[in-house]
């Protein structure tokens, strides 16, 4: 388990503040949490074993049947006969103890054993999950290497790095951002209820099964079963087959899908795990775009050309592929019960794409059987999370070096060629395929002209994901000068621009929002309905009907599920504040900021009732306290600068202001606001010069423009 400050919140309190929530925010125990056996964690597949032999047989091999399990010989796959690691920072010790195992951790002065209650995840790591009361299972640091020894394996290893994170750090392996119950264990668990207490901060979480077991995806497994047994037939939950054929495409023409169309729910029920999402209901199961809203594909998740950045899994990236919108699911290419692909190598492509066209040296330029002329390693390059785990994109773009440069991204030529350069790269594929470079790429969407955007969000051939993305990022604007645009956008049949359109209405009039917001309550999906509610709620629209009562105990359920995390804390603040609770607000704020004292969005919320108050130097002491753990958070210093303007602390204003801006060169508004204060501090040639270098970043920026021809 890797954890970010990471998840993704439903509101925009002005775009720096929600920026950093979409970054930071999509990471005593009930004795029956601890006595799930092998035989408990196997019995719902056991029933399935009758009739479903075949899957049950693949499946007991995958990843997904040992995604978690209790420490046994059976299971721990680490070296535990008097194990070690050590560096500058720790010493681990690991052990067997009967038929257990634990841990023995020496770290700031202080020794402590842990006993080891679960094995967590097979290959190419295994993490081990330890009780530190409270219900709370907390994944360790060190991880087991299974790889073999030949390929670095067998071997302890620090998944953080040494002296980064220390006892009491909310990056810790003791906390919030390492707990087993709010950052991984849905996806690894069968059924899993959360059971937050925000009263006791406490846990009593339960599953269904402890692996990823069939009612993972089928839900309604255990029923189905029992019907079969008394001779009944009963679905096992909704249909996910891939249905129909792939005809192999013929020289221009792409691959053509023959017969009936697959289940609309194959894609969204894989990618419920296999995504960066927030969860929306704590009911054990679930699909992206209903029950979890997915992460949209802003900075720093992905670059700015849709290639992954950050650990997000596969769904966002391969909602923006061409194969998606063609109607490609999961179990076209893999197995569904083993999680294998269902042929090696190009072969898995040449399923639909013809080798004659594709898998030769005049479309990959590169020798037969070498390297290069694998597909994936073009179309699919690995990015490696958690140091050893290299993971493909499914985005299955064309390789564009001269995008990659732009956008700061990885260049795909260069993961092998690494003697070269970007330069080299862009000029070898200008010389392959000129006509590539004049090809529209989603990096340039976002640089079009506001008429272009308007064009785009409107062309339904578009991927649905892509144009939520650029509604959300346009979305002050587009809701104050295209309402119109956005109340059309808001009867979408893509729940995923739904969701988008209803949460931007927030930018624009109460009035709007009430005429356009209604229809969102009654939405059939979950993540739709919060949006919508949210942003009626957040403009002081409040509606007398039974909708807006139903949705209102979705959302107050939400917020208690995720107050176990600082960003689910600083949203509740949220809803507080929009009812007026502003007492109850910062006790809420306070709360967030003692899981994690480095949270910016918790501080930047705290800092607006501090001031609405007069209370200016408690807002700038709440801001050095979180700068304390994160010094370089240019959000916080710009607004120290703001505060320290209004108290006329001329120096240290301007001071926090530059920082500010050199630290956060894309933010256009605080080098803005920098020139503004120097130009009213009688600094104008200094403003001019700090203009002028905005506009060579933001040309076509019109505030930009207005302010140096006033200069």
């Amino acid at each position: 388990m890797k954890a970010l400050r990471s998840g993704q919140m439903f509101w925009n309190y002005g775009p720096e503040f929600n920026d950093m929530v979409n970054y930071f925010l999509s990471a005593v125990a009930s004795l029956a949490l601890f006595l799930a056996s092998t035989e408990v964690a196997f019995a719902d597949v056991s029933e399935c074993a009758g009739c479903h032999a075949s899957e049950v047989r693949e499946w007991s091999g995958s990843q997904h049947a040992v995604a978690m399990a209790p420490a046994t010989p059976d299971t721990v796959e680490g070296n535990f006969s008097n194990g070690r690691f050590a560096d500058s920072d720790i010493q681990a010790n690991f052990r067997r103890e009967g038929e257990g195992y634990v841990i023995r951790l020496s770290e700031g002065g202080n020794s402590r054993e842990w006993p080891v209650r679960y094995t967590f995840g097979v290959y190419p790591l295994q993490q081990y999950l330890v009780d530190v009361g409270h219900g709370r299972l907390q994944a360790f640091n060190i991880a087991w290497d299974t790889r073999a020894e030949s390929e670095g394996g067998q071997r302890w290893f620090r998944l953080d790095e040494s002296d980064q994170n220390h006892p009491g750090d909310a990056m810790h392996w003791t906390g919030v951002y390492q707990n087993w119950n709010n950052q991984c264990a849905d996806c690894h668990s069968t059924g899993l209820k959360r059971n937050y207490d925000a009263e006791s901060d406490s846990y009593d979480t339960h599953w269904q099964q402890i692996s990823v077991g069939c009612a993972a995806c089928h839900e309604n497994a255990e029923e189905h079963a029992h019907a079969a047994l008394d001779g009944k037939s009963l679905a096992p939950g909704v249909e996910l087959a891939a249905m129909g054929a792939w005809l192999v495409s013929q020289g221009a023409r792409p691959p053509m899908h023959e017969g009936p169309d697959s289940s609309p729910n194959q894609v969204p029920s894989c990618g419920r795990c296999h995504s960066l999402r927030t969860s929306l209901t704590d009911q054990g199961g679930g699909q992206v775009h209903d029950q979890f809203s997915l992460t949209r594909l802003d900075e720093p998740f992905y670059y700015s050309d849709g290639r992954i950045r950050e650990e997000v899994f596969v769904l966002g990236s391969f909602e923006q592929s061409k194969m998606f919108e063609a109607g490609v699911v999961c179990s076209d290419c893999h197995n569904p019960h083993t999680g294998n692909l269902k042929a090696q190598g190009n072969a898995v492509c040449t399923q639909c794409h013809s080798a004659a066209d594709f898998d030769t040296p005049e479309h990959h330029r590169h020798g037969r059987g070498s390297e290069g002329a694998q597909c994936v390693n073009c179309h699919m390059p690995e990015s490696t999370f958690m140091k050893i785990d290299a993971r493909r994109e499914h985005s299955f773009m064309v390789p564009r070096p001269d995008i990659s440069n732009a956008s700061s991204s990885p260049d795909v030529c260069l993961g092998c060629h690494t003697d070269k350069n970007r330069d080299w790269s862009i000029t070898e594929v200008d010389g392959w395929f000129p006509e590539l470079y004049e090809q529209e790429t989603w990096y340039h969407v976002q640089q079009r002209p506001s008429s272009g955007m308007v064009e785009y969000l409107q062309n339904p051939d578009e991927p649905a994901l892509r144009r939520a993305t650029l509604l959300e990022q346009q979305g002050q604007w587009l809701a104050q000068e295209q309402p119109s645009l956005v109340a059309n956008l808001s009867a979408s049949d893509q729940v995923v621009m739904r969701e988008s359109a209803f949460r931007i209405l927030r930018h624009g009039s109460a009035e709007h929002a009430r005429r356009v917001g209604e229809a969102g309550l009654i939405d059939s999906s979950l993540a739709v309905r919060i949006a919508a509610f949210e942003s009626l709620t957040w403009l002081g629209v409040e509606l007398d009907s039974a909708p807006w009562e139903k949705v209102r105990g979705e959302y107050e359920h939400f917020l208690e599920m995720q107050s176990d995390l600082p960003s689910g804390l600083v949203l509740k603040a949220r809803y507080l504040l929009a009812r007026d609770f502003v007492y109850k607000a910062e006790r809420t704020l306070e709360k967030a900021l003692n899981k994690d004292p480095g949270y910016a969005p918790g501080t930047i919320l705290l800092t607006d009732i501090l001031r609405s108050g007069g209370r200016n130097l408690e807002a700038i002491d709440a801001i050095n306290r979180t700068l304390e753990q994160t010094p370089d958070e240019a959000s916080l210093i710009h607004l120290r600068g703001l505060i320290n303007l209004k108290l006329k602390d001329y120096s240290k204003a301007l001071e926090d202001l530059e920082r500010a801006t050199a630290l956060a060169p894309d933010q256009w508004l605080f080098g803005y606001r920098y020139a503004v204060a120097l130009f009213q501090l009688q600094q104008q040639d200094e403003a001019r010069k700090v203009t002028g270098a905005l506009l060579e970043r933001f040309p076509e920026n019109p505030q930009l423009q207005a302010l140096m021809k006033h200069l």
